[in-house]
């Protein structure tokens, strides 16, 4: 049966008489269960007779990621599983969403076809719906029973919500989930975690041995749905509106007129994670991996520099607030901008003061560029303590009207022409006394990211170097060598003396020469 084309199949449709046979394509062809027994005429195209045939054959222990309005939902969360109430009434089915009110949308829609399909109640009696006087739940708050012998706690088909309001104490043979993940579940790192937690915990709702479906859209480059493939958890099968998943590429399902109105109402970014299943298809915009240089700051490398200290602070220490970044950068003599130290933390006032003043007396800045945006009085605090400790350094306040991401893009030509380097260790100690690695976190939470990373403050606060109004001059070199020049030549001179023939540096952060 699987061999034949949708036309084929659609003749040996209409060859089909017996009651009986007809109960058989219901049961075994998801196709037909839609097309005819659901009498869904849309469904007639190729792209989604391959679906339907696809799923038919593999339903369980996927992430299906497809475009919007390419039917997922309508095969998989609604089709299939009223295919396997059809065929065992003593199934129980969990389905969860990110929200409650979402679940029951999918119950609502299963169960109108059970209270109206006069083909499928004829064919298979135990769907009806109850009679007066039977006592079988019917509802979206409780769920829907269909007739079956045997008399668990759980209702045939249930419909819960995976963040606000999971059952207790149920176990479902079969979990589905079907949106999951929202645009209101990607607004923080703390929103995506509590969705993952969520799901996690919600695995024990399942029966042993039970099945698990996943369907969903991706919204973000660090979603709950990116955790779960990282992790091995399912198998992904993602459709894409365009035959190559990019911009320009050949429409599967709707036509290239229909995807360009979209792209031009969603934007690109919407466009990307909704259409083509890829946050990070904007990438276009951002920052490539093979741009990344590396050095090992040493105060004899970093001490001819210009050097500067930015400061992007936040003002609250909430779990969900920015960070306060602090970044050295040095202008050196080979035209190189080259991040000395970076600290990223949530600090409040008094411990953005201690950093900035340990950081000064530590490198000894040209001055501190301080992002001004309702932080005076960060600054009318910092010149206070200047006169209270008689230790003082210039602070220059930094704005201007620029878009954050604007400003962040100016970095790009510097990266692409390998002009910024970044330090290959930079550990910090932050606010609730961890040591990490700012150079990691830069590269993994933001560059890599950009222009969809969560958070983009690392990147914000080193933009500032190449602010026009920073404007640092480029010393003169002393020798002609740059910094990565003497240390290439230091640690030559070094494998010379102890009798090795060669050393290099690694270009990872936290890499060892």
């Amino acid at each position: 049966m699987n061999l034949l084309t949708r036309k084929e199949s659609l003749a040996l449709y209409r060859s089909v008489k017996k009651p009986g046979d007809v109960r058989a394509l219901l049961l075994g062809d998801l196709f037909f269960l839609l097309l005819v027994g659901m009498g869904r005429r849309d469904m007639n195209r190729d792209f989604l007779f391959e679906r339907c045939r696809e799923v038919q054959a593999s339903p369980d222990g996927h992430l299906d990621l497809w475009a919007r309005e390419h039917y997922k939902s309508t095969i998989i969360t609604v089709a299939k599983t009223i295919q396997d109430v059809l065929r065992d009434p003593e199934l129980t089915v969990g389905i969860f969403s990110h929200s409650r009110p979402i679940a029951k949308a999918f119950l609502r829609q299963i169960k109108r076809e059970f209270e109206g399909n006069a083909l499928l109640q004829e064919l298979f009696p135990h769907i009806r719906p109850p009679e007066k006087g039977e006592k079988r739940t019917w509802s979206e708050d409780e769920g829907i029973i269909v007739r079956r012998e045997t008399n668990p706690k759980e209702a045939t088909i249930e419909a819960w919500g995976l963040v606000d309001g999971q059952p207790i104490g149920k176990h479902f043979a079969l979990l589905i989930y079907d949106d999951v993940v929202t645009p209101e579940s990607v607004t923080t790192p703390e929103m995506i975690a509590k969705t993952t937690d969520a799901w996690r915990v919600s695995l024990n709702l399942g029966a042993h041995g039970g099945r698990r479906r996943m369907i969903g859209t991706r919204y973000h480059a660090a979603d709950t749905y990116s955790v779960i493939l990282n992790q091995g958890s399912v198998s992904p099968r993602i459709y894409p509106a365009t035959a190559d998943g990019t911009y320009d590429g050949e429409p599967v399902f709707l036509s290239r007129e229909v995807l360009a109105e979209k792209r031009r109402d969603m934007g690109p970014f919407v466009f990307a994670c909704q259409m083509l299943q890829n946050p990070l298809a904007d990438r276009a915009q951002g920052f490539r991996a093979e741009w990344l240089r590396y050095w090992r700051p040493t105060e004899e490398l970093w001490r001819p520099m210009n050097r500067v200290i930015l400061c992007d602070p936040a003002s609250s220490k909430k779990k969900d607030s920015d960070y306060t970044v602090l970044c050295v950068v040095g202008w050196n003599a080979d035209k190189s901008l080259y991040l000395i130290h970076g600290e990223r933390a949530r600090l409040n006032l008094t411990e953005r003061t201690a950093a900035v003043f340990r950081l000064a007396r530590d490198y000894d800045p040209l001055f501190v560029g301080y992002e001004q945006y309702g932080m005076q009085s960060d600054i009318e605090h910092l010149q206070g303590e200047m006169a209270r400790m008689n230790y003082h350094f210039a602070i220059r306040p930094l704005g201007g009207r620029t878009a954050k991401p604007d400003r962040i893009r100016r970095l790009v030509p510097w990266f692409e022409q390998g002009r910024v380097f970044l330090p290959a260790q930079a550990n910090f100690r932050d606010g609730e006394g961890r040591i990490r690695n700012f150079t990691t976190e830069f590269v993994e939470e933001e560059y890599s990211s950009f222009p969809v990373s969560l958070h983009d403050d690392m990147l914000d606060c080193l933009s500032r170097a190449v602010d026009p109004d920073v404007a640092v001059p480029w010393p003169d070199a002393a020798d002609g060598r740059s910094p990565m020049q003497k240390e290439m030549d230091r640690m030559r001179e070094q494998a010379r003396l102890v009798g090795g023939n060669s050393h290099g540096l690694k270009y990872a952060y936290g890499g060892r020469a």
